[in-house]
């Protein structure tokens, strides 16, 4: 992806800070999916997709599977399929357009069809998303920072903000691409009949890492450990009195067993746990067998952490031992490529099994 500066200093200036056009980020674009082609993959019962229509003011949604007749209605309507990387192997590979980012960051692309007018409604969205425009143009509104606290409009499935003024506005064409940060309000309209690809790359909760380093924790401490007073008893307290000092040592005796049993594994484990049970799943390894080469299904769903003597996998949420020799395999695998089948069943065994064990891979 072309970008307006290095990659360093693209992440250091607007990387889930502001949002940034990249006009011709990737020039002679040949969009990879037809419309005719978006609208097969939304008539398929196993893909996830919906349709936003809005007329006189009233934005409706409904999901798919579709017919192909819901294609022909009038009015202002808009197409969105999720996760057509996992279908379509020509839109998986734009992944690696954005391969200075973490493989485990990503979450999916979606790809959607408007007809002219046509859009989903000023919202936000909690995940990072690079907009590539595929097809014709469409103008986007960008407007402030939204939370929690931001008032919307919760109607059909759908979450609108109440009062939308944008700040800036930009036409995309073929080729180019917006980048919209985190909590950022945003708003797309077709300029005649368009498609877009949006890369999304969603964060943990900060509450799910918290929650899963204490579980990690607990398992090892030792219920028959208790806190020591330590230095809180040097200040004198007045009867029934919690001192900032006895507060201090907890805080510090806390801080002191999480560190210490702390076996980092939980972050791994967070960011590879998968949010639906939609892969395909291969009854055993003669499907596998069938195609010389194997690949992910799911980019986001391996991790690793290397060491001095072995490599710590992360498969959907679960820790495997590899030695350090699976490690070019494993960096293939994340970057999206594929790798032998015969070499990675023989020469990476421990690998392999945890692969299949939890039906991460595919013929490739």
């Amino acid at each position: 992806m072309r970008l307006p500066c290095s990659e360093s200093e693209f992440l250091e200036r607007y990387w889930q800070q502001k949002p940034v056009l990249l006009p011709q980020a990737l020039p002679n674009f040949d969009a990879p999916l037809s419309p005719e082609e978006l609208a097969g993959l939304a008539m398929e019962p196993e893909v996830s997709s919906r349709m936003v229509t809005c007329s006189n003011g009233v934005w409706e949604k409904a999901d798919g599977p579709f017919l192909a007749t819901d294609f022909q209605k009038q009015g202002a309507w808009t197409l969105l399929v999720d996760k057509v990387d996992r279908w379509h192997e020509a839109v998986r590979a734009l992944l690696g357009h954005v391969s200075f980012l973490p493989s485990w960051r990503f979450d999916d692309v979606m790809v959607s069809f408007a007809v002219d007018g046509a859009g989903v409604g000023p919202h936000f969205d909690r995940y990072d998303v690079f907009l590539l425009q595929g097809l014709g143009e469409r103008e986007w509104h960008i407007g402030p920072r939204c939370d929690e606290h931001t008032p919307q409009m919760h109607t059909d499935g759908l979450s609108l903000i109440a009062e939308f003024e944008p700040a800036e506005s930009y036409t995309l064409r073929r080729g180019d691409v917006l980048y919209v940060p985190p909590g950022v309000a945003h708003w797309g309209i077709a300029r005649g009949e368009c498609m877009t690809y949006s890369l999304g790359f969603r964060a943990p909760r900060i509450s799910d890492l918290v929650a899963r380093r204490a579980d990690s924790v607990l398992e090892r401490l030792a219920e028959t450990t208790l806190l020591e007073d330590g230095y809180s008893v040097s200040t004198e307290a007045r009867p029934g009195e919690i001192t900032r000092a006895h507060v201090a040592n907890a805080l510090d005796a806390i801080a002191n067993a999480s560190d210490a049993l702390d076996d980092r594994r939980w972050f791994g484990e967070v960011v590879t746990e998968q949010l639906s049970a939609d892969d395909e799943a291969f009854e055993s390894p003669a499907a596998l067998q069938e195609s010389p080469r194997v690949r992910l299904i799911s980019a986001n769903s391996v991790a690793w952490s290397a060491y001095s003597e072995h490599v710590e996998v992360f498969v959907k949420g679960e820790t495997f031992l590899a030695p350090l020799t699976a490690l070019e395999s494993l960096m293939a695998l994340c970057a999206g490529g594929s790798v032998s089948y015969i070499e990675l069943s023989a020469d990476h065994r421990e690998l392999f099994d945890a692969l299949l064990m939890q039906n991460a891979i595919e013929p490739g």
